[in-house]
C-alpha cells in the first residue's frame, strides 16, 4: 500500500484552516511582548503540474478582512516540499508565523515512495527552499502510518510525524533589516485518502525560537539591536467536501 502524493493537472483541494498563534517577542532592553491570535483561513490548492520529478501547486490564502496571497509550491513525488515561492508580493509576517504545516498539511510527515503496513516508520530528511530564507534548509524527523481505516465511505489512513526545520532568514524593511535565525519543531496527525495520497484532515503543534537582530540602515551608525521570538501555533485543518467549496 502506498501513500504518495498523486493528483490530477488541475485537481483543487480546499482546506479550513484553524488556527492559535501565541509569540512572545523582545527587541533590546525592553520587557517581552506577548501576543494571542486565533484565525480561521481557507487554502485552496490547485494543482498546476504532475509528473514524476514531483507535483507543483498553487496556494491561494484567505483571511476575511485580509488581503488574498498566492503562493507557489513544489512537492516531490512523496509529497514532500522542496520549495516555496512567492507569486504575488513578498510573503508577510502571516506566513512566517503559521509555519509550513499550517499551510502547507501535505508537507510535513509525507510517508516514502514504498509499500507500507500499519506500524511501519520512516526517516524524513529532505531540503526546503522558503521565502526570505538565506540558503536552502533540510526539513527532518521521522513518521509512522499508524492505521488504515474508512472515513465517509473512502478508504484513508492515518499518520504521525514529528520533524524540525532550521530557519536562518534577513527581511528587508524601510527602517532596516531583521535577522532571523533558530528552530522550528513540529508535531503533525494526519488521514491522508488513499485514492490520491492528498490530506483529508490534520492537527499539528509548531514552536519555534528564534534569536533576532534588527539592523538600521547603513546609513545609520548605530549597532543592531538584539532579541528573540518564541511563537506555538497550534491548528487543525479539514479538507472541504465540493459543496462546501462551491458555496
Amino acid at each position: 500500500m502506498r501513500l504518495t502524493f498523486r493528483p490530477e493537472v488541475g485537481a483543487t483541494y480546499r482546506y479550513e484552516l484553524e488556527v492559535r498563534t501565541v509569540s512572545e517577542v523582545r527587541i533590546g532592553p525592553t520587557g517581552p511582548e506577548r501576543r494571542e491570535e486565533d484565525v480561521t483561513l481557507t487554502a485552496e490548492h490547485t494543482v498546476l503540474r504532475s509528473g514524476d520529478d514531483g507535483v507543483e501547486v498553487r496556494v491561494l490564502l484567505q483571511e476575511p478582512g485580509a488581503d488574498d496571497r498566492v503562493f507557489e509550491v513544489v512537492f516531490d513525488r512523496a509529497a514532500q516540499l522542496e520549495e516555496v515561492r512567492s507569486i504575488e508580493g513578498v510573503p508577510d509576517e502571516r506566513l512566517g508565523l503559521l509555519g509550513i504545516a499550517e499551510i502547507f498539511p501535505a508537507a510535513v510527515g509525507a510517508p516514502p515512495d514504498r509499500a507500507l503496513a500499519p506500524g511501519a516508520g520512516w526517516v524524513i530528511d529532505d531540503p526546503v527552499q522558503v521565502p526570505d530564507s538565506t540558503s536552502k534548509t533540510r526539513l527532518d524527523g521521522s513518521g509512522r502510518l499508524v492505521e488504515l481505516g474508512v472515513v465517509d465511505g473512502e478508504k484513508v489512513a492515518s499518520l504521525e510525524a514529528a520533524a524540525r526545520l532550521p530557519l536562518e532568514a534577513v527581511i528587508p524593511s524601510a527602517s532596516g533589516e531583521l535577522r532571523l535565525e533558530g528552530v522550528q519543531v513540529t508535531d503533525y496527525r494526519a488521514t491522508h485518502d488513499l485514492d490520491d495520497g492528498s490530506v483529508r484532515e490534520a492537527s499539528s503543534t509548531t514552536l519555534g525560537r528564534f534569536d533576532l537582530e534588527v539592523s538600521p540602515p547603513p546609513d545609520r551608525k548605530v549597532a543592531p539591536v538584539p532579541g528573540f521570538l518564541v511563537v506555538q501555533v497550534s491548528s487543525r485543518i479539514r479538507l472541504l467536501p465540493p459543496a462546501a467549496a462551491e458555496g
